[in-house]
């Protein structure tokens, strides 16, 4: 396994416990966009190191992170 390999898939499941805990944290959408950006990060260098699990990965957690955006926004109140 190589270095880029294992940092784009730590990127990634970060960006998923970002998600996770945005999911279930319904005061903003604050942890969401870092939650974006890592999943992102995680998916350029799994692309970069011809990573499928890395990519897929990086792909699920920008995905679950704007499902949990879109969640936080329908169940908080109206401001």
């Amino acid at each position: 396994m190589d270095l880029r390999e294992t940092i784009g898939r730590l990127l990634a499941l970060l960006g998923l416990v970002c998600a996770v805990v945005g999911i279930f944290v319904l005061e903003g959408i604050s942890i969401e966009f870092p939650g974006i950006i890592l999943g992102g990060l995680g998916y350029y260098f799994g692309l970069t190191s011809q990573d499928r699990v890395g990519q897929i990965l990086g792909i699920a957690a920008a995905v679950l992170n704007v499902i949990s955006m879109v969640i936080s926004g329908l169940s908080g109140p109206p401001q």
